[in-house]
This record gives C-alpha cells, sequence and structure tokens, in this order.
C-alpha cells in the first residue's frame, strides 16, 4: 500500500510492468512461429511470405500512430477554445444559488400543488 492514502494498483510496480512486457513480447513470438504450422493461401503471393500478417500488422499500427501525431497538429484546438470556463463555471454556480422566485419561498410543493394564500 502506498504511504500517502492512496491505493496501488498492480501497473504502479516496475517488476509488474517488465513481466507484462515479457508476456507479450512471448506472445508475439509464438504467434509468429506459429506460422510454419500451416500452409497459407493468400490472395497476392506476397501474403503468403513467412511473419507477412505480423509485419503487416506492425506496419498498419506504427503508420496509424503517425498518423494520428500529424493529424493531432491539424485539428488540435488552443487551450482557451471555449473561453474561460472557470469564470463561467462560476457565474452559473452563483446563478444556480439564488432562490428562483425572489421572495424566499420555494416555488415548488411536495405535493405538486398551487400556492395557498
Amino acid at each position: 500500500m502506498s504511504t500517502n492514502g492512496e491505493s496501488e494498483y498492480w501497473l504502479d510496480q516496475p517488476k509488474n510492468v517488465d513481466l507484462l512486457i515479457k508476456v507479450l513480447i512471448f506472445a508475439c513470438v509464438v504467434s509468429v512461429l506459429l506460422d510454419f504450422t500451416y500452409h497459407k493461401h493468400g490472395y497476392f503471393h506476397f501474403m503468403e511470405f513467412f511473419a507477412f500478417d505480423a509485419a503487416f500488422g506492425f506496419a498498419a499500427y506504427v503508420g496509424l500512430v503517425t498518423s494520428a501525431k500529424g493529424l493531432r497538429k491539424l485539428v488540435m484546438r488552443d487551450e482557451d477554445y471555449y473561453g474561460d470556463v472557470t469564470a463561467q463555471a462560476e457565474a452559473d454556480a452563483a446563478a444556480a444559488a439564488k432562490p428562483a422566485g425572489g421572495d424566499g419561498h420555494a416555488d415548488d410543493h411536495a405535493d405538486g400543488g398551487a400556492h395557498h394564500a
């Protein structure tokens, strides 16, 4: 348990992160080695190459991450794009704290009936 009162998650420990990385590497190596256990029938000849699926998947992943970083620069907004959100939130909170009728009495009765004189 952590000393500052917060609970510690299993990925907060470096030994668990190292174990997870080793398990993932092992799974990748096994999946590539399983490529020897069956005969491929690819639509194109190059699809029958050894570890083509793994290489294609890795290249697609790298391409997706790289293009997402470039796209982020293109569509990213400024930090204050929506204005001063803090000031607006404070104004909304102050308006919500004021009574709606202004007379200090609640407008809604529990039974839903009208006001009595």
